[in-house]
């Protein structure tokens, strides 16, 4: 196990590790995430909790409880001051969520791969990478879902999305981090030490390259979709700036109406400005307001009581906004005309100068000769007090604005006024451009605190739709207008493009098919390296402990290796054998070139030896070589054959020994009981003559066993002299016939031969005294397990290139458990068949050495209680 600090060697301080390692990899994770629904397409964590689990065990999961819950805090609350009860319940159920799915997960891969494991095979890499990766990720993903759907955190239209993005971030962050983890942390060490290069390093890089090409790409998504914004911001600020001027414009024209004439009539007023409202939406009234000094004022009130205003007075709003009769001031501008009518009424004589922010636009508009804007206010013929403004428009007893700012005041008539509804202003300048598509914020800033005008404060957008908010400021009629317009999450949503996710996803795919392909990888090199160590193991051992000689030697003939045994053998210290010419050890093998070499490979032959104490070693070596890069090697075997050509020569004294010794004095044994038997004494008494019988009987049988015995061995040491020549075979059928008639009529046996199959001569390469030899030990074979009155069936037919002989007898046939020894040396299926039908279990033996030594083959079939056949091939000659 990877060593860790002190402090994080115990069970509570892997806990809080883990914890942290899971928040801070999420928070990093998250960097990543495609606004809006914060669909990060890789989520280290739960592959960090789940290698977590099985190499540390279940307790764990507490770590993993603990650092999703505050992961899940710390996206969802900016403070602990915002916590709430049901944040803190989302928090913990998405949590519960992920535990469960690393406790599964890590059971999972205990249950059919094992852990600790090597991931050194396809099979085991496949299970853990899918047990713990996409089957056990559909736990989290729907448990963290329908939490989240749960506590209304996301709509019935996100789920689908959602639990999609959530289930592949997971998957590919365990098929990612869990390996890195195990790099890290997991047994075997050496194993997984080793991966750290050659699988850790290639996997960071890659998914580093991916994160790379994901922000170049996701940075080009915002910049496209943040100019496609803006320009749209920049269509709707310019069409509303124009309304602005539009009404501007119409207030100039009431301007040139009254300075154009000296006397306007209300009905004239109403007749000229009567279709502007519908005009222009927004302007809830368009009035005259002239201005009234102190002692115009009793006949300015008589001339509007007389035009048909009963009870008219210049008045102004108390504290509580009743209208009460103006105070006694210097000057008025009270509203004289207004239209429409009937909704504006109540305006009627109201002095716009008694509220202070009427009069410093007033005395903005007169002193600048040009049209002023209120700031935002409460409209006296509005009852829904929605934010209103008033243009002012100055006119001036001059045809033009007089260039003196006291000749200004001086020679002011009145004002031409617009009272605007800033909603309905906004509203049907931007009528064509889609609602739900953004938020618009319209303010005046003249004032150090911004005073809204329509729409809501955007400090409620998220932080990933802040670079697409769209800011203008401009002056209009004095004051200092904001707007700011902002996509909704609707229009997001809409123009949600998942290229860049789906590049990340699809390349962080790749590097986890990468990674599982770098552990395929380097598990066989560690399968490879494992065998190669055993199998080096066990050849040292067969090498160091092997009872015959090795030596390993070059091209050049110069030995590299030799065993215990090899030294043993050759008198000298292994140490003294490295390096020495094979040839000083084994001079048939000195100079032998490579081709030579090549040609002796797989052959034992026997050579001499020189011992270090110069005594000659006869020695029996085979030859074998295997390639190393850019060179051969051979293997030279050695076997010490001294002492079996000591007995081989022991064998040939005994083989001479028996037929000299033995063989001659059984013949004249044999000979006088025949005399005997025969009557050459005269007539035996009849006790006598039984005893002669039995002993002339065992005698034959003794010779027979000897000249048996002697033919084996004489076969087995390449004494017995094969003499091959070309021969006809069907004379020699015929001759083992007659040979055998009379053996066959003794035990009553019929002999029977078809060599119809033949054509009329069939040249053979045969010793024709050895296939007499073999024909009669089959023959008699067959008599011998042939009942009275039976037949033996010889034939020969050519069967391909060779011709086929075959014995048949209708005996008991071979039993199951015989077959297998049947060409033994001494093999009888039953010894008491031994005995009562005489033999001595080495004829078979015989015929398979003598018909292999004539390049034949040899074999039988046998049914019991039915018959065998005994059948021998030998090749045409072609002489």
């Amino acid at each position: 196990m990877l060593s860790l600090p002190a402090f994080a060697t115990g069970l509570p301080a892997r806990v809080l590790l883990l914890a942290l390692a899971y928040a801070v990899s999420g928070h990093l994770a998250l960097m990543l995430a495609i606004p809006p629904g914060f669909a990060s397409a890789i989520f280290p964590p739960v592959g960090i909790a789940l290698a977590a689990v099985l190499i540390w065990g279940y307790p764990m999961l507490a770590g993993v409880f603990l650092g999703s819950t505050l992961l899940n805090l710390s996206i969802g609350f900016s403070g602990f001051e915002h916590l709430s009860l049901k944040g803190l319940l989302i928090a913990m159920g998405i949590a519960l969520g992920t535990s469960v799915q690393s406790l599964i997960g890590a059971w999972l891969i205990r249950r059919f791969v094992g852990f600790p494991t090597p991931l050194d095979t396809e099979r085991s890499i496949f299970l853990l990478l899918m047990l713990g990766g996409p089957l056990a990720c559909l736990i989290s993903a729907s448990a963290g879902v329908g939490v989240l759907y749960a506590g209304q955190a996301i709509s019935g239209a996100q789920v689908s999305f959602s639990w999609w993005t959530w289930w592949v971030g997971d998957c590919i962050g365990v098929l990612i981090a869990t390996p890195l983890m195990f790099i890290l942390f997991a047994e075997p060490r050496a194993l997984w030490r080793s991966r750290a290069t050659s699988v850790g390093l290639p996997l960071l890089v890659s998914c580093a390259i991916m994160v790379l090409i994901f922000i170049r790409a996701g940075t080009a998504e915002q910049d496209n979709l943040r100019l496609r914004t803006h320009e749209q911001a920049k269509m709707m600020a310019a069409t509303l700036k124009f309304r602005f001027e539009l009404y501007n414009r119409a207030l100039q024209s009431i301007e040139r109406l009254f300075a154009a004439s000296q006397q306007v009539s209300r009905d004239e007023f109403a007749t000229f400005v009567g279709r502007l409202p519908i005009a222009y939406p927004g302007i809830l009234a368009l009035s005259w307001n002239a201005r009234v000094s102190a002692d115009q004022r009793s006949a300015y009130e008589s001339e509007m009581a007389a035009a048909g205003f009963a009870d008219f007075q210049i008045r102004q709003r108390d504290s509580l906004g009743a209208l009460l009769p103006a105070e006694q001031r210097g000057s008025y501008v009270p509203v004289t005309f207004i239209e429409p009518f009937a909704s504006n009424a109540p305006a009627v004589g109201y002095d716009v100068a008694s509220d202070p922010t009427r009069r410093a636009a007033l005395e903005r508009a007169r002193d600048n000769a040009t049209a002023a804007m209120t700031a935002p206010i409460g409209l006296v013929q509005d009852d829904r007090q929605q934010p209103g403004v008033l243009l002012f428009y100055p006119l001036y007893r001059s045809h033009q604005p007089p260039a003196e700012l006291v000749e200004r005041r001086r020679q002011l008539r009145g004002y031409a006024v617009a009272v605007i509804r800033t909603d309905q202003l906004v509203d049907f300048a931007l009528g064509n451009y889609p609602r739900q598509d953004f938020h618009l914020r319209l303010s005046d800033i003249s004032e150090p605190d911004p005073m809204p005008l329509y729409g809501q404060d955007l400090a409620a957008l998220p932080a990933y739709a802040q670079p697409l908010v769209w800011q203008e400021d401009w002056d209009q009629g004095g004051r200092r207008l904001r707007i700011e317009i902002a996509p909704s999450e609707a229009f997001l949503l809409e123009q949600r493009s998942l290229q860049s996710w789906a590049v990340l996803a699809g390349g962080l795919v790749l590097c986890s098919l990468l990674g599982g392909l770098l552990l395929t990888i380097t598990g066989r090199a560690e399968q490879v390296r494992r065998q190669v160590e055993q199998r080096t193991l066990e050849l040292s051992a067969i090498l160091e402990h092997a009872a015959e000689g090795i030596l390993i030697f070059d091209q050049q003939g110069l030995i590299e290796r030799a065993n215990p045994a090899s030294a043993d053998l050759f008198g000298y210290r292994i140490e003294e054998l490295a390096g020495q010419p094979i040839g000083r050890l084994i001079p048939a093998l000195h100079g032998c070139s490579a081709a030579t070499l090549q040609a002796q490979l797989g052959r034992a032959r026997e050579v001499s030896g020189s011992h270090a104490c110069n005594q000659q070693l006869e020695l029996e070596i085979s030859l074998g070589s295997y390639e190393l890069p850019g060179r051969r090697l051979y293997i030279c075997m050695l076997h010490d054959i001294g002492e079996r050509k000591r007995v081989e020569r022991l064998k040939s004294e005994f083989i001479a020994t028996v037929s000299h010794e033995l063989r001659t004095p059984l013949t004249s044994i044999k000979g006088s009981l025949g005399l005997l038997g025969a009557g050459a004494v005269g007539e035996l008494p009849p006790q006598v003559h039984d005893l002669v019988r039995i002993a002339q009987s065992n005698s034959e049988r003794l010779v027979c066993l000897v000249n048996d015995i002697l033919d084996v061995e004489k076969l087995e040491f390449g004494q017995a002299g094969i003499n091959l020549s070309c021969t006809d075979l069907r004379p020699l059928l015929h001759e083992a016939l007659a040979h055998n008639l009379g053996y066959a009529d003794a035990f009553q046996v019929r002999l029977q031969l078809d060599d119809s199959a033949l054509p009329a001569q069939v040249m053979v390469e045969v010793d024709t005294l050895r296939l007499q030899q073999v024909l009669s030990n089959l023959i008699a074979n067959a008599v011998k397990f042939s009942e009275p009155q039976q037949q033996v069936d010889i034939s020969a037919a050519i069967v391909d290139a060779s011709v086929r002989i075959q014995v048949r007898d209708h005996g008991p046939g071979i039993p199951d458990e015989f077959r297998p020894r049947i060409f033994q040396k001494f093999a009888q299926a039953d010894a008491s068949d031994s005995r009562r039908r005489g033999g001595t279990g080495l004829g078979l033996s015989i015929c398979k050495t003598l018909v292999e030594r004539m390049h034949g083959q040899i074999g039988y079939s046998s049914v019991v209680d039915q018959g065998s056949t005994f059948y021998f091939s030998l090749p045409l000659s072609h002489a």
